[in-house]
């Protein structure tokens, strides 16, 4: 009798134990559901923002294509307004004012250039091209000092790039500083060693320093 009532009680204390375990699991389990829940939503947001921008950036891409294609035809009138109508769809990418800048290069708007270069540099300042459009516009505007400010910018990002050396020759030479203008010209010649232009420009500047 007493082995029987140890059995009972021994079933008992098991089946309380075996709930306790059992409630102590699910609970665990939903703490940690509780838990992943919003790690997953924040990944999944994040996964979502960056389809959101390459998306964008495709549509943005295609755009500049259509206006680069306009400017070829020679529809700049057209291209000019469907730059504008971009800065506001896109929210004023420097792509979009580096586009509109050399636009203005193109028909002589060296003012109209400047505002838009510098609009594009100040949105992405490590970018090398903005820059050299920059100097090459205040250059054509005859400002010669911010000419070369920008354009020794331009070179900081890539030094190899042939033309940014010339413009900068020819920025100098508008300040009449002749042997900074040589040697930058000099260095044009490193990147393209055939070019006829950059050569004519050295026999010029030895002439006037000589």
């Amino acid at each position: 009798m007493i082995q029987i009532l140890l059995i009972i009680v021994l079933a008992v204390i098991l089946i309380i134990l075996f709930r306790k375990f059992t409630n102590l699991g699910s609970a665990t389990e939903s703490q940690s559901l509780a838990v992943t829940s919003p790690i997953k939503e924040k990944v999944q947001a994040v996964q979502e923002e960056r389809e959101k921008k390459l998306k964008n950036k495709l549509e943005l891409e295609k755009a500049l294509e259509k206006v680069r294609s306009l400017k070829r035809k020679g529809e700049k009138d057209k291209a000019e307004k469907v730059l504008l109508k971009l800065l506001t769809l896109f929210n004023q990418r420097p792509e979009i004012f580096y586009e509109l800048g050399l636009l203005y290069l193109e028909e002589h708007k060296y003012e109209n250039a400047i505002a838009a270069l510098n609009a594009a540099a100040k949105r992405e300042s490590a970018n090398g091209f903005y820059f050299h459009a920059l100097g090459l516009a205040y250059l054509r505007s005859k400002d010669y000092i911010k000419a070369v400010e920008n354009l020794d910018k331009a070179l900081h990002y890539n030094n190899k790039i042939g033309y940014r050396w010339a413009d900068l020759s020819l920025a100098l030479i508008g300040l009449e500083k002749f042997a900074e203008a040589k040697d930058a010209i000099t260095q044009a010649l490193e990147a393209e060693p055939h070019n006829v232009r950059y050569r004519s420009i050295l026999e010029s500047l030895e002439k006037k320093i000589n």
